[in-house]
């Protein structure tokens, strides 16, 4: 019985220790901000113990590594720290770092001003959080960008291009020159999450890929995670792209640009007691005098593309309300008799509060419109072909900072879908064009998370977490077909209907998150993650990249959502003091459920599409090797991936096979990719950069015989993507002139000379075939096939 009181007593007296010492623990918390009162979103801040050891007979000040937390994407950091004496360093991308000693006793708000780096502009360096972080960060396969340093890279027009900037990098690639989209990964260009804002944008592409469609000046930050998604985000296989725009400043700025194609302007003001601020950017392009100069083959083309951002914060107390907005809009037409357009329109209202010194709240309302189609102009034949994505979606998530060592986050998401697969109508009465309509498509995706992350020792850390999500298939007619037959219109049975509220599919499943990393010294580490996703959405496509005759669909009975494991593994060093950052991270994408095409399908307009598709499995596996130079006149990185990606259709019927069923390369395979930038800056505010870079060519389907059928010859196609275009590469030149000397300076400017593909390589785009006089010709198609200079100033006043 003693011994029973003896443990009993003995719990109550740990207990009773264990909230005192939790009890001495205090909140310190604050906002980064630069010199004009705009926010940095993301900053790193390393807490560093402050203590003074006896030494050579005196007392030394040390500062002891203690803890590094990342402050969230609107500028603000909290944690909680035992009673003690800290020293704080913030440090951001583009900006000098800035520590401050503090005696911690009670609670208390420590809110950082940092100065920016003028002049030492590290162009194109797109690190993987701060450098020594490299190591430290418990993320792996992150690329952030930085967004002055866009400005100098060498990109065709002059344009500073967020995704062309993101191909630059170990992972990333697109399926050649001018084509919209990117893959990472070895992923295909749909399995890619893009938010702005946490908004999706469904086509990335201005001119059908020759520019971003988000204007990089009105972007504070862009994130790319390849691995390590973190639990809050899915709804893709592949990775996710975060891009936030500026939130305004409490000075006033304005910057003007103009480019041989594009030009913009940026407005920023605060609000007139203070409480908040806004910001407008806008970007117009104007190639037709450029298209005007092209061979008489392409008389009668146009382009034209504009794109407005706004954003809007405003605080109440302890409360941040935000509004940000989005608008894009395009046109093409080539010479033949048809016109293309597109246009995205976004919005995002964000509500942030903290409950108590410990949980913070964040509740948003998003919205994303997409529209794009195809104008007929034919005499007699006028028609117009529409489709459209409506995405209405509501998250809300709360983060709870236990103690340093422990934080837990968790929340979840509702979104609507409404999408339109095709609607086509005579454009006046002499048209003989018949009006045709697919029915609309409904959805519901709702998820819910929870992540933990746990710093378990100094050399151990790791991330938990998990994510549900389920997925409602709503209203809608579906065919059924006979069994063990190819799914053919023919072989319709019956059509059953559903109201717009009735379920006709359904799906979900657990999605873990997992990272975990091993410091073993101060300048290395190793770096394990995995992700399971699911995709409910699918892009519809017989083209290499998005174009406006693509479609999005969602998931159904015969197509269901696309699922994937990621695994991956790095291992992180930095070397001599931080100059040079280096990674080797190797990586293995399990796929299923993909969508493949029959030969020869038929997409457009297809009220039974589920006859032209295929189902398969695929997946992809490569290295990666990254070194960075940050430090010296001298910086730059060298950057080289191995990857391949495979796929494979999974149909019980032969004739539906492709390859046999045997695996094959999927467009995306690309086996060799080498990225080399150099940026060497000299006399006050001149920088020279450059870029080479180098891919294998991706896969084609060459044709391997002929036939005669009514008299014409036919090519023969056996295998599909058994061939490839011949390997690309190219060099990349940019001089540019800063004539800031100062931070007070506030007018100054920004000339960037570029030369894109400086030794004019003809790289082929594709290569297609036509009958010649009954023999078999080749042809190849090229889309930026010179030399392209360009030059782009910036003014800032």
């Amino acid at each position: 019985m003693n011994n029973v009181l003896h443990r009993f007593f003995l719990l109550i007296f740990s207990s009773f220790i264990f909230f005192q010492v939790h009890a001495q623990n205090v909140q310190i918390s604050g906002t980064i901000k630069d010199e004009e009162s705009k926010i940095i979103p993301l900053a790193n801040i390393e807490i560093k113990r402050f203590v003074k050891e006896y030494a050579n007979g005196g007392y030394v000040n040390k500062h002891l590594p203690y803890k590094a937390i990342v402050a969230d994407t609107t500028g603000h950091y909290k944690i909680n720290l035992p009673i003690n004496e800290y020293v704080l360093e913030v440090s951001s991308l583009g900006f000098l770092k800035k520590s401050r000693y503090v005696n911690l006793t009670k609670n208390m708000v420590l809110d950082f001003d940092l100065a920016e780096q003028v002049n030492q502009l590290e162009a194109v360096e797109i690190a993987v959080r701060k450098a020594e972080n490299n190591v430290k960060s418990i993320e792996s396969g992150i690329v952030k960008l930085n967004m002055q340093a866009l400005k100098t890279t060498p990109i065709v027009f002059g344009e500073g291009d967020i995704i062309r900037t993101l191909t630059l990098q170990s992972g990333v690639t697109n399926v050649g020159e001018g084509a919209g989209g990117f893959s990472v990964r070895g992923g295909r260009i749909d399995q890619n999450l893009v938010l702005l804002d946490d908004a999706p944008l469904f086509n990335t592409s201005h001119l059908l890929g020759l520019f971003t469609s988000v204007n990089s000046e009105a972007i504070q930050n862009a994130t790319l995670y390849k691995a390590g998604i973190p639990a809050r985000y899915g709804g893709r296989l592949s990775s996710l792209l975060q891009m936030n725009t500026k939130v305004g400043s409490r000075e006033k700025h304005t910057a003007v640009s103009m480019g041989p194609i594009t030009g913009n302007v940026l407005i920023e003001r605060p609000f007139a007691k203070g409480n908040g601020s806004f910001m407008l950017a806008g970007r117009g392009a104007y190639p037709n005098w450029l298209i005007s100069s092209f061979p008489k083959r392409f008389n009668g083309s146009k382009a034209a593309f504009y794109d407005l951002n706004m954003s809007a914060q405003y605080r109440i107390k302890n409360n941040s309300f935000s509004l940000t907005a989005y608008r894009s809009t395009d046109s093409f037409k080539f010479p033949e008799d048809t016109s293309y357009f597109w246009n995205s329109n976004i919005a995002t209202f964000q509500w942030a509060s903290p409950i108590n010194n410990r949980i913070s709240m964040t509740t948003k309302a998003i919205l994303s419109h997409y529209d794009y189609g195809v104008n007929g102009l034919s005499e007699n034949f006028e028609y117009r072909l529409t489709s459209r994505n409506r995405h209405h979606e509501l998250r809300h998530e709360y983060i709870f900072d236990i103690n340093p060592k422990h934080k837990l986050e968790w929340g979840g998401n509702v979104i609507f879908y409404q999408f339109s697969p095709g609607s086509r109508i005579p454009k006046n009465d002499k048209s003989a064009i018949n009006a045709f309509q697919l029915a609309d498509e409904y959805g519901r995706e709702s998820a819910a998370f929870v992540s933990y992350d746990w710093e378990i020792a100094k050399w151990l850390s790791i991330q938990v977490g998990t994510r549900y999500s389920s997925f409602q298939n709503l209203g809608g007619n579906i065919f059924t077909y006979q069994e063990n037959q190819p799914r053919t219109a023919e072989a319709i049975t019956d059509t059953l209907s559903y109201g717009k509220s009735q379920t006709n599919a359904n799906f979900g499943g657990i999605e873990p998150r997992f990272l975990l990393k091993l410091e073993l010294d101060e300048q290395q580490s190793i770096k394990l993650s995995y992700n399971k996703t699911r995709q409910y959405l699918h892009l519809i496509t017989n083209t290499t990249a998005i174009s406006p005759v693509d479609y999005w669909k969602l998931s159904n009975r015969y197509a269901p959502p696309q699922q994937a494991n990621l695994y991956s593994l790095g291992y992180y060093r930095n070397l001599k003091d931080n100059t040079y950052i280096t990674n080797i991270e190797g990586f293995y994408k399990q796929m299923s459920h993909l969508v493949e095409y029959k030969d020869g399908a038929s997409l457009l307009l297809n009220p039974h599409l589920e006859t032209e598709l295929l189902p398969a499995k695929g997946y992809a596996y490569g290295g990666e090797i990254s070194i960075q130079k940050n430090k010296g006149k001298l910086t730059g990185f060298v950057n080289y991936t191995y990857s391949r990606s495979m796929i494979a259709t999974q149909s019980d019927f032969p004739q539906e096979q492709i390859n046999k069923g045997d695996y094959f390369p999927s467009i995306f395979d690309k086996p060799h990719n080498l990225n080399v930038s150099a940026q060497w800056t000299w006399v006050s505010g001149w920088s020279l950069s450059s870029n080479f870079v180098y891919q294998t060519g991706r896969p084609l389907t060459f044709p391997d015989g002929q036939y005669s059928f009514n008299d014409n010859l036919m090519f023969n196609y056996s295998s599909r993507y058994a061939n490839r275009l011949p390997d690309y590469h190219r060099l990349d030149l940019s001089l540019s002139y800063n004539s800031r000397k100062n931070k007070q300076q506030k007018k100054y400017s920004v000339l960037n000379f570029s030369i894109y593909n400086l030794y004019a390589r003809r790289n082929p785009y594709s290569i297609f075939f036509k009958q010649f006089y009954g023999y078999p010709k080749s042809y190849k198609l090229s889309v930026l096939g010179t030399l392209i200079p360009s030059v782009t100033l910036t003014k800032y006043f």
